[in-house]
């Protein structure tokens, strides 16, 4: 059964300019997610992706910042071979588990400048 269905879609080149603060990116993202996006040549591809996956994830939960949900509740990781999981603490987790949330789908894709992002629970 779905519990629910998010997507996002961001422009790279704001999350290219918003991850040259160092204190947007300890706010929005994880040191595993900062390692990882840094760890590639395109770095705010990255990043836009794991940025718009949060947002569809937020989405898929019903809940957001309002609602105490905050970005680093939710990790956006990559398995070796390069697709992306989800990983998700806090109040993100404790909705989840509400919602009786067992699998979390997630797909990233990147083209002409945007990034987007969808999150399907089940």
């Amino acid at each position: 059964m779905i519990i629910g269905i998010g997507v996002d879609l961001i422009s790279i080149e704001k999350i290219a300019e918003s991850v040259n603060s160092e204190a947007f990116k300890r706010k929005v993202f994880t040191p595993d997610e900062i390692e990882s996006c840094e760890s590639v040549a395109n770095a705010a591809e990255r990043y836009a992706g794991k940025f718009a996956a949060k947002e569809a994830f937020m989405k898929a939960i019903g809940k957001g910042i309002r609602q105490e949900v905050w970005f680093t509740q939710i990790e956006v990781l990559n398995h070796e071979s390069g697709a992306p999981y989800l990983r998700v603490n806090g109040e993100a987790e404790k909705t989840s588990l509400a919602l009786g949330v067992e699998e979390m789908h997630i797909s990233i894709s990147h083209a002409e400048g945007m990034a987007v992002a969808m999150v399907l629970l089940s």
